[in-house]
């Protein structure tokens, strides 16, 4: 029945028919052309602020530890959602019958949901270093990191493009839409929610948990020794103290990264989450809360979904600024070229007239 509308729609009326689909594309232009500018500047910026740090951390022997391993790969993270949404976001509206439109909301799921865990892994990283500070090398060694890392990726992966393998492939089969993004609506409501708490507020939880007992320890610390509570008798508790205080300062900059991911991320999955909840509700309780559908729906097409995906280009940033040992290689590698600028005639005069 559907194919026979179409044919007999598209038979009877042919230049009706053309001059709708070419008016639609046109407003579909106009109405996308904000979001595909600004997807290109975030996809740029975050190719160039991630492969900087990772390209400092793999050229500097220094910068050779567990925690930039992690590091790195939620950068990778970063430049994958730049390269395989953010850039090729134009393609997914001009083109409605592409691979990359069908894949879009997958990748964009997989790359967000995996730097969520990435943040999550960190978390519990750095709460080791402060409950366990004399066996933090043995139990966070390398081989943990390598495999906790592969876990995340995989796991991220398949939370992502399950609908697309089960219940969005046989809906794109009965499909008049030329680029399915959903499938069922009781389908797509058990997927939302589930993945939802799986791969955001659950890794959000941890978050808040390891840091909030980070920073309890933190001002226990600095309690006692306000309060000259600390023995200076005994070799081992200075030492443990020593290392407390030394990992609390490197688990700072993670604690700044992690507060803006929630920062920029939870008012749009607050958002995203009661329209789905709401959707599939009664019309009278839809009703009711009628002001409030439709300001969440605004506020995550207009505004917050853009917001959320604007942090994998400002998370290297941020820890640059406040990792000192990068911080410096990078001070470091601009100085070293700057002294090393060639002298002309006119620079060794001007270094004379100096």
């Amino acid at each position: 029945m559907v194919n026979f509308t179409t044919s007999t729609t598209s038979t009877s009326y042919p230049y009706t028919q053309d001059n709708n689909d070419t008016n639609t594309f046109s407003n579909d232009i106009i109405r996308e052309l904000p979001r595909i500018i600004y997807y290109g500047i975030i996809g740029f910026v975050t190719i160039i602020t991630n492969g900087s740090l990772v390209y400092f951390i793999v050229s500097r022997r220094k910068l050779w530890k567990l925690q930039n391993a992690k590091l790195c790969s939620m950068s990778m993270c970063g430049i994958l959602f730049a390269l395989l949404f953010c850039i090729p976001y134009p393609l997914t509206v001009l083109y409605k019958t592409n691979l990359l439109c069908f894949l879009k909301h997958p990748f964009r799921n997989f790359f967000m949901s995996c730097i969520c865990l990435h943040l999550a892994l960190i978390a519990i990283d750095r709460a080791i270093t402060i409950i366990r500070p004399l066996q933090y090398s043995k139990v966070v060694n390398r081989k943990y990191t390598f495999v906790t890392l592969l876990i995340i990726w995989i796991a991220a992966l398949f939370g992502s493009f399950y609908p697309i393998l089960t219940f969005r492939t046989q809906a794109k089969a009965f499909s008049q839409n030329l680029c399915p993004t959903s499938g069922k609506a009781a389908d797509e409501f058990s997927y939302t929610i589930a993945f939802y708490c799986i791969y955001f507020l659950f890794p959000l939880l941890i978050m808040l948990i390891c840091y909030g007992y980070i920073l309890v320890i933190a001002l226990r610390h600095v309690k006692k020794m306000n309060n000259h509570d600390i023995p200076n008798y005994n070799p081992l508790q200075n030492r443990k103290n020593i290392l407390v205080a030394k990992r609390f300062k490197a688990a700072v900059p993670f604690l700044i990264i992690t507060g803006t991911f929630i920062a920029l991320t939870v008012p749009q999955i607050i958002c995203s989450m009661i329209s789905v909840i709401l959707a599939p509700l009664s019309f009278d309780v839809r009703k009711s809360n009628f002001s409030l559908l439709i300001g969440c729906l605004k506020a995550s097409n207009y505004g917050l979904r853009e917001l959320a995906f604007s942090y994998p280009a400002l998370n290297p940033l941020i820890y640059v600024y406040f990792s000192r040992d990068i911080r410096n290689e990078v001070t470091n590698k601009f100085n070293y070229s700057i002294a090393f600028i060639p002298r002309t005639a006119i620079t060794a005069a001007s270094i004379k007239i100096n």
